[in-house]
């Protein structure tokens, strides 16, 4: 007799009955284009025209007709995949045109591309650190962080959020390992903070730390030319080791991620990470697309100042509603605190109703009682559209005595009261299928 191995059981069960019961992620099917603008499929299956807020396309351009047209001139060109890693023969004219331009956009010595901002982050730590080393991160960091610091085998130090005092207190404890090593965000995805940079090199120089900065979420965002957090700080980029960031965000939202940064460190990534070597090459589209979003990015530097004014409307907006958004106030990802992981899903539901898609994040991805929902602002979206958000959040508030609760579900999240779901949202739970 076959023995169970009980794992397709566990796999059941746990969104049943265990930590994730009431939580399950929903793919929202989109039929054609990514855009501001873009047909999704309800919870029921059903199409419907949406205005996107939950985008990573911060400058609009993923399906913007100039990078379409690049991507297929260089389908042409270049041909589609190259079936090989790079140090085999993936290698391509324009992959190191890339990486010259990457460059020379942020004003380092070299740039190496990798698959994804995952295999980036990942290829880093496990072949910089090992056991003799001391890495310094926030708990705040993406989970390719959090993955590349476990696999490397080093001594991990987790400091608070954006503590400089604690960042301090561990880096004076750690003075007997090999090398040391911060790494942070430049802006973080879910809570919209942008890092005072100043600060993080200074304790870096001061510890002899090395300095990494995932930019994911601020190249292409902010600063003047969109160079990131160190143009944003009018900080040179010598003051930063190594930053790694994607080109599936605002750089033509293909997909693809590069470490950037002092050229001996990018020789050693180049000759040492594995993400690297043993992974295919970019696809070409990719690289062509990406080189024509850097050429828009010189030729309309604009499109920065775009996305700073029209996320300054929605959170000035939204917060003359009466809602409560994190971040700061230059960072396009708007985070609206909704307090409660059921009450983000059916305010999630209700708004794509409305015509607004949005993403509504709880538990267990926060802790109780900071749920929200992550609404993004792009360089392309309209007034109308950014105002229109505003107006059936406050429907939606409205339509489910939000106002009226709120303050009691707050008080039973700082008491330690509230486990599972609130009595007071069951109706609407059932309501939205939940």
């Amino acid at each position: 007799m076959e023995k169970d191995n009980g794992f397709d059981t566990y796999c059941k069960e746990i969104f049943e009955d265990g930590p994730f019961s009431g939580y399950h992620a929903e793919l929202h099917v989109i039929h054609g284009k990514q855009d501001d603008v873009v047909v999704a499929n309800d919870i029921e299956g059903n199409a419907k025209k949406v205005v996107n807020f939950c985008s990573n396309n911060y400058t609009g351009l993923a399906s913007d007709k100039r990078i379409v047209a690049a991507a297929k001139k260089t389908l042409d060109t270049h041909g589609y995949g190259l079936s090989s890693a790079p140090l085999m023969c993936g290698f391509q004219d324009i992959h190191q045109q890339l990486e010259r331009e990457l460059s020379e956009f942020h004003g380092t010595e070299d740039t190496l591309l990798y698959p994804s901002g995952y295999h980036t982050n990942v290829g880093f730590f496990c072949a910089c650190f090992g056991e003799e080393d001391a890495i310094f991160s926030d708990e705040f960091n993406h989970s390719s962080i959090i993955d590349g610091v476990k696999l490397s085998r080093a001594k991990k130090f987790v400091y608070k959020h954006l503590d400089l005092d604690h960042l301090e207190e561990l880096l004076k404890g750690a003075e007997d390992y090999r090398f040391k090593c911060i790494v942070t965000e430049g802006i973080f995805s879910m809570d919209g903070d942008i890092l005072e940079l100043p600060k993080y090199v200074e304790l870096a120089k001061k510890y002899g730390a090395v300095f990494y900065l995932d930019e994911c979420h601020a190249t292409g965002v902010i600063g003047k030319t969109g160079k990131g957090t160190v143009e944003y700080w009018g900080m040179e980029p010598s003051d930063v080791d190594l930053i790694s960031s994607t080109l599936g965000k605002a750089i033509s939202g293909g997909g693809g991620g590069y470490t950037t940064g002092k050229r001996n460190m990018i020789n050693y990534l180049r000759q040492c990470s594995k993400t690297f070597i043993f992974s295919n090459s970019l696809c070409s589209p990719i690289i062509g697309a990406s080189l024509e979003a850097l050429r828009i990015f010189r030729e309309d530097p604009g499109i920065f100042t775009r996305i700073k004014e029209k996320g300054m409307r929605f959170r000035q907006g939204i917060k003359a509603a009466g809602f409560e958004v994190y971040g700061d106030d230059d960072c396009p990802i708007c985070p609206v605190s909704v307090t409660d992981e059921h009450l983000a899903r059916h305010f999630e539901i209700e708004l794509f109703k409305k015509g607004y898609y949005t993403i509504g994040l709880g538990f267990p991805i926060f802790e109780q009682g900071l749920s929200r929902l992550r609404i993004i602002v792009t360089a392309t979206h309209t007034i109308e559209q950014i105002d229109g958000l505003i107006q059936a959040f406050k429907e939606v508030a409205e339509e489910c005595n939000f106002w009226k609760n709120l303050e009691g579900y707050r008080q039973k999240v700082e008491d330690g009261l509230v486990i599972g779901k609130p009595d007071w949202w069951k109706p609407l739970a059932a309501k939205a299928k939940l």
